[in-house]
């Protein structure tokens, strides 16, 4: 949630908040110059900005790093997959590969995520270390074996690409294990493919025909939906990562059972808190199937990641690391239970100049919307002042000496804003 459209520069590129695509992208480029290039990125790439101040990045602290452990877990069809694990803390996070790479998509992202957090990454069936499908299996029951035998409770589940789309359906499957969901190019279940989405995808798959699966690796490492401008040395480590498991190529999922009904039709049911990341080149599919997400899921906020394509974890790590523990630490924030009838007394529309605020009343949840953007659920640290758990803004609602509800007061990014009850 936030209070008004606004961009801001990333360690790489630019994250845009989208209340809608056109809109998100559009202004990112009438209010920032394109992402530099050469020696101008080579600089730019030493600093990044920390709450709007420029600074020189620091190594991430590493000391509270557990040692990774790894094994396999037993699936259904006397199968194993490979997981490993590292971390520890009241929070976890399970990490959902992508298409194309295993769990090795997560490498720039692994150490400080298990300096924070209890952290599992699993390839799935086909993939990396993992043993191939011989028969029809589900994924979505085979992340509950992990979850079950890794003894997690609940976690908030980052999803790549068709990773995303197993989260989605886990979390219509299995709400009550679902604490978040943060998803980056999402596809799923049941949404339309373009024309396009299917020659590319058998252009570049075409050589697996002949057995030549170091050629198809090749032509994916070269599609322009992956990657931005200019990240030859992320292509490469694409390549090398999918040369040194080219299985991940001929798995093809062929096994993998699909959501019934198809997730694609049930956004509406999930209830998580949902953040999503999208590449500003990744295909229109994905920007689509992004978009409608953002639309049916309650409170769910989308950011578009400029120069980035389908990986953003492999070309933008810093960004995916400031987002995603953000979002892990607001699910973590406690939230106490405040009187139905005082929540009743902040239901009405707040304004300060042009901007708007309107906070409604649903099933004893308070749901607050700022114009043109969807609405979500804030959450109370007191009978007064509320958080969201899908964006860094707070509201604090005062009275006046008579006891009525007057202004609700906004904080975001350092900002306070005074919205008067109309």
């Amino acid at each position: 949630m936030k209070f008004g459209i606004r961009t801001r520069r990333g360690a790489h590129g630019l994250l845009c908040a989208a209340g809608a695509l056109a809109l998100c992208v559009c202004a990112a480029h009438a209010q920032n110059p394109p992402p530099p290039t050469g020696a101008a990125a080579a600089a730019a790439g030493k600093k990044m900005k920390v709450d709007g101040v420029a600074v020189e990045k620091a190594p991430q602290k590493l000391e509270g790093v557990q040692k990774t452990v790894s094994g396999h877990v037993e699936v259904s069809g006397d199968s194993k997959i490979y997981y490993e694990e590292c971390g520890s803390g009241p929070a976890a996070v399970i990490l959902l590969h992508d298409a194309w790479l295993h769990a090795v998509t997560w490498e720039d992202e692994w150490r400080p995520l298990c300096a924070k957090y209890h952290t599992v990454r699993y390839d799935r069936r086909g993939y990396g270390r993992s043993e191939a499908a011989k028969a029809e299996y589900s994924p979505v029951e085979d992340l509950l074996a992990v979850i079950s035998d890794r003894k997690i409770q609940r976690a908030v589940l980052v999803g790549s690409s068709t990773g995303a789309g197993i989260a989605v359906n886990f979390a219509l499957a299995h709400p009550e294990l679902v604490q978040g969901l943060f998803l980056i190019g999402p596809l799923i279940d049941g949404m339309p493919t373009s024309p396009e989405f299917e020659a590319r995808a058998a252009r570049n798959s075409a050589p697996l025909k002949d057995g030549d699966a170091k050629a198809a690796a090749e032509n994916w490492s070269r599609d322009r939906y992956i990657f931005g401008e200019g990240h030859e040395a992320e292509r490469a480590k694409f390549l090398a990562a999918l040369n040194a498991s080219l299985q991940n190529l001929k798995s093809g999922d062929e096994f993998a059972a699909k959501s019934s009904p198809a997730a694609g039709t049930r956004l509406g049911e999930i209830h998580a808190p949902t953040e999503v990341l999208v590449g500003e080149v990744d295909i229109a599919d994905v920007h689509a199937e992004a978009g409608a997400i953002e639309e049916g899921i309650v409170g769910a906020q989308r950011d578009v990641v400029i120069n980035a394509g389908d990986l953003v974890q492999l070309e933008q790590p810093e960004i995916v690391l400031e987002k995603l523990t953000n979002f892990v630490d607001r699910q973590q924030r406690v939230a106490v239970d405040v009187p139905v009838d005082v929540l009743q007394s902040y239901v009405g529309t707040y304004t300060s100049r042009n901007r708007g605020l309107t906070v409604t009343l649903d099933h004893g949840h308070l749901i607050a919307q700022a114009p043109g953007q969807a609405n979500a659920p804030i959450f109370a640290e007191s009978e007064t002042k509320f958080f969201f758990r899908t964006s860094d803004v707070e509201i604090e609602f005062t009275r006046d000496t008579r006891g009525k509800v007057t202004r609700a007061v906004i904080y975001q990014d350092g900002e306070v804003i005074k919205a008067s009850r109309m």
